[in-house]
């Protein structure tokens, strides 16, 4: 069987829209659950937070007055109209400074006894770890409490300066920003000495005066630049600047909906990566990744993980372990067609990267399909399924090879799942190698004979890399499954395996990778397993960007 021609149905090598669609799929519980979440949390800190009401006054500052000159030339009158233009802006700063001055502020904290209100008197942790260094000066912070809800700003490029306060109370705003205002009138500076400048020609107006003439039209008032005064007093607000919440709690939830989306197509990108970087590095398909399986010394390591398509049949190994078995049941080669018996093996690059684990799983899940399956433990120096499904055993395949035996007293079958299983041989030494056994012509026969009896027939091999003893099986195989840890082994030595399969390099269904969950192609994942992919994704990354 050509391996470039398998099927890709399994996992799509493009990523559109469809592939887009599939994403957020299957990360749906995330994607409607963490955006309302987000928007739940914002609602509940916005409700808590106090309304803000603003006041604002209207004042006219103090402008500069023009001496009157003789007429000028027009290029000069430009000029002059720019100077004086940065002269009144110069002048009305420095009104703007006055008023956020400390003498202001103090006369309308004790106007208005503000230095008893609660609201100007709270202290921030900061302020307070502050002290421990720096003790202000007396009023210093309550004027700085003002000053924060306080705002000046001037009205275009006019004389008019809007004097602009902020408050839980919208009472409370205004009488402040009103204050404010007074004060500013009754405690302005004496006239500056204003700069005699350069004007166009007598009785016009600058360009400030004419938008600062239209503005007070605005307002009802007459055209005056004599001297500051209020133009518009400062009402209590009908209804609060602030907080917008309905605007905060759905900007809150749209942007977690973006954001989780975002992550969504990112996973999904992630694991596309995945799968290309694979079949380039390897030259065969991937067929799938599992997770990886509880460490040996854990119990779960034992019996039960070589049977966990049966103890666990709705997990991700499992379902890992049906998709692969989908997948040989559609690549029978032409060859072996018509042929009574399928002989698989199960092979990885080195020791401890669960080859004989996921051998012992296809064997279990084509048994309980109701076919008639053999699984042969054909590592005689680890016999790890051995000791795993039958550790009282006296007696296996090498010792039924070494003995002239017949191989089918040594098969045993599960009662549970219909499971027959050779084990590879038994606690005592057998006086027969292990090479020589493999290479026999007693072996090659009995795999033949076995054919006959049993329709799928799995052996778990040896590694490929340390022995030669799984590239002497691969003669007798009609599909080859290698698994590697992908992040795990270097990918050096997971090509370098597969390229000593040699001619039967032709036989490899596909690579299974190890240690990295796969993620589910349909359905819809649990918030573990999304969890556990965010997780798996972030340390892939890690160990990527360090090699």
């Amino acid at each position: 069987m050509n391996q470039q021609a398998a099927p890709t149905a399994r996992r799509g090598t493009r990523f559109g829209l469809s592939g887009a669609r599939s994403a957020v799929v299957k990360r749906a519980r995330a994607v409607a659950c963490v955006p309302l979440a987000a928007a739940l949390i914002a609602a509940a800190i916005v409700a808590v937070i106090p309304d803000r009401y603003v006041a604002s006054t209207m004042i006219q500052t103090d402008p500069l007055r023009k001496a009157p000159t003789p007429a000028v030339e027009e290029d000069d009158a430009a000029l002059s109209d720019t100077l004086a233009s940065e002269a009144e802006r110069k002048e009305i700063e420095t009104q703007m400074d006055f008023l956020r001055s400390a003498s202001i502020l103090d006369a309308v904290i004790a106007e208005l006894h503000l230095a008893d209100d609660p609201e100007f008197n709270k202290r921030s942790m900061l302020s307070r770890l502050m002290a421990l260094f720096h003790s202000p000066a007396p009023g210093e912070e309550l004027r700085s409490a003002i000053l924060n809800q306080l705002s000046i700003s001037r009205v275009r490029s006019t004389f008019l300066v809007y004097v602009q306060f902020t408050s839980s109370d919208g009472a409370k705003s205004a009488r402040i920003a009103n204050a404010i205002a007074n004060q500013f009138l009754a405690q302005r500076p004496s006239p500056i000495a204003k700069a005699a400048v350069a004007v166009s020609k007598p009785g016009e107006l600058t360009a400030s005066e004419r938008m600062f003439s239209s503005l007070i039209e605005k307002y009802g008032s007459a055209v005056t630049f004599a001297g500051p005064r209020i133009v518009n007093m400062a009402s209590p607000p009908a209804r609060a600047a602030g907080p917008k919440r309905i605007r905060i709690v759905a900007i809150t939830g749209g942007s977690a909906l973006l954001l989780t989306i975002m992550l969504a197509l990112w996973l999904e990108r992630e694991a596309l990566l995945r799968t290309r970087k694979v079949e380039k590095t390897l030259a065969c398909p991937h067929m799938i990744s599992i997770p990886a399986m509880a460490p040996p010394s854990d119990p779960l390591a034992g019996a039960r993980g070589a049977r966990m398509i049966v103890a666990e049949p709705q997990g991700i190994y499992a379902d890992a372990v049906r998709k692969v078995c989908n997948e040989l049941g559609q690549r029978k080669s032409e060859e072996n067609e018509h042929e009574t018996g399928r002989v698989i093996l199960v092979a990885s690059a080195l020791p401890d990267e669960g080859s004989e684990i996921f051998a012992s799983n296809i064997a279990h899940y084509f048994a309980v399909s109701a076919l008639q399956t053999l699984l042969v433990d054909c590592d005689f120096r680890g016999k790890g399924l051995t000791r795993e499904l039958t550790p009282q055993i006296s007696g296996g395949l090498l010792n039924q090879i070494a003995a002239r035996a017949p191989i089918e007293d040594a098969i045993l079958r599960d009662c549970l799942t219909g499971l027959h299983f050779l084990p590879a041989s038994g606690p005592a030494p057998v006086p027969l190698a292990v090479p020589t056994a493999i290479r026999s012509a007693e072996f090659s026969s009995a795999i033949a004979g076995l054919k006959s009896r049993f329709p799928i027939i799995v052996l778990s091999a040896p590694p490929l890399l340390p022995i030669s003893d799984a590239r002497v099986l691969a003669e007798l195989a009609d599909d080859i499954v290698f698994l590697t840890a992908w992040h795990r082994t270097p990918q050096s030595l997971a090509r370098k395996a597969l390229t000593l399969l040699e001619a039967n390099q032709k036989k490899v269904v596909g690579a299974v990778l190890t240690d990295v969950a796969e993620d589910q192609a349909t359905g819809i994942m649990s918030f573990a397993a999304i969890f556990d992919e965010i997780r798996r994704a972030a340390r892939i990354s890690t160990i990527e960007r360090a090699a």
